[in-house]
C-alpha cells in the first residue's frame, strides 16, 4: 500500500513542456537563473534524466544528502527519483539537459549503456565530474551542434539530438575517473539486478527473491554484484530501501508507520529495527536530526 497522496516531494515532469521538448530539453543556466530570479530551488525529484554542466559559478548542489561545492567545469548527472537542490551565489554559466526514457528508447540508447558508464546513479553519492580544457572544448562543440536542431523544425531533429547526446555521454565517460562496471555477462546481470531492485525494492527485500527471478543462485548474484560495484547484493538492496526511507523522512510528513508500509514492512517496529541497524539511528531520531541540520 502506497501513500502517494501524503507525499509532499515535488516531482518535475518533462510532460509539462510542449510536445517538441517532451523528450529532450536544453537550457542555459544563465536563462534559468534569470527565470527564477536567482532563488534557491526547493528539494525536488525529476521523472527524467538531467545533466548539469557548470562552466563557472558559485554555490552548492545537494543530491540525496550529499552537498557539493560548485567549481569550474563540473558535470552533474541526476537520475530519475533522486532528490536534489541547487543554490547559486551568483549568476552561473553553463547548460542543463533533460531527457526522458522515451527519448532514450526512440534513439536506441539502452539502459545498459547508462549503467555501464556509471555516471547516473539512482541513489547514494553522485559526485560531479570535473573535466579538463580538452574535454570542455569537445563538449562545447557538441552543444553548438545541438542548438540549431533544438531550436529548429527539421524532421529528424530528435534523432540528431539523440546522436549528439550519445557522443556527449561518451566524451564524459572517457574523462570519468569513477569506477566502471565490467563488461560481458557480469555487466548484463548487474543491469538486470539493478533494474529489478529499482522496480521492486518496496516489495522485495531479500537477495534470493531477486536471484530466483534471474534464474541464478543468491550466492552467485552476491558474487557478481560484489565484483562489479564493491558491495554485496544484500547491501545494495538495503541501501536502496534506506535512501528512500531517508527521502520520505526528510521531505514528507508521512509517519514512520506510513513509511514502513510504503516500503513493504508489515510492522513499524520491523522498519525501525531495520533502519537503526543500517544507520545507527531510529527513523524519528534521523528526522529530528535532519530538522536541526536544515
Amino acid at each position: 500500500m502506497h501513500f502517494n497522496k501524503v507525499q509532499k516531494i515535488k516531482v518535475h515532469h518533462l510532460e509539462d513542456e510542449d510536445i517538441t521538448k517532451r523528450f529532450f530539453r536544453m537550457e542555459r543556466l544563465e536563462d534559468h537563473y534569470d527565470r527564477v530570479d536567482g532563488q534557491t530551488s526547493k528539494p525536488h525529484r525529476h521523472d527524467f534524466y538531467t545533466i548539469i554542466w557548470l562552466v563557472k559559478g558559485k554555490g552548492y548542489h545537494v543530491i540525496d544528502f550529499n552537498k557539493f561545492k560548485f567549481a569550474q567545469h563540473q558535470l552533474y548527472f541526476i537520475s530519475p527519483g533522486q532528490i536534489h537542490q541547487i543554490s547559486h551565489y551568483d549568476r552561473p554559466k553553463g547548460w542543463s539537459f533533460s531527457f526522458s526514457n522515451d527519448f532514450l528508447v526512440k534513439n536506441n540508447i539502452s539502459s545498459s549503456f547508462l549503467n555501464n558508464i556509471n555516471m547516473f546513479r539512482q541513489y547514494g553519492e553522485s559526485p560531479p565530474l570535473e573535466v579538463n580544457n580538452v574535454v570542455k572544448n569537445e563538449l562545447g562543440q557538441l552543444i553548438e551542434q545541438m542548438i540549431p536542431f533544438y531550436n529548429g523544425n527539421e524532421e529528424h531533429r530528435l534523432e540528431a539530438l539523440g546522436a549528439l547526446l550519445l557522443l556527449f555521454l561518451i566524451h564524459c565517460n572517457q574523462a570519468c575517473t569513477l569506477p566502471h562496471s565490467i563488461g560481458s555477462t557480469a555487466s548484463c546481470l548487474l543491469v538486470d539486478f539493478k533494474t529489478k531492485v529499482e522496480d521492486q525494492f518496496r516489495d522485495l527485500h531479500k537477495v534470493n527473491e531477486y536471484a530466483d527471478q534471474m534464474s541464478i543462485t543468491a550466492k552467485h548474484l552476491n558474487e557478481v554484484v560484489k565484483e562489479t560495484i564493491g558491495q554485496t547484493a544484500k547491501d545494495y538492496i538495503v541501501d536502496r530501501i534506506i535512501i528512500e526511507a531517508k527521502r520520505l523522512l526528510t521531505h514528507t510528513h508521512m509517519t514512520a508507520k506510513q513509511i514502513a508500509l510504503e516500503l513493504g514492512f508489515k510492522e513499524a517496529l520491523h522498519f525501525s529495527t531495520f533502519f537503526k541497524k543500517a544507520t545507527g539511528e531510529t527513523p524519528i531520531q534521523f528526522r529530528n536530526n535532519q530538522k536541526v541540520s536544515i
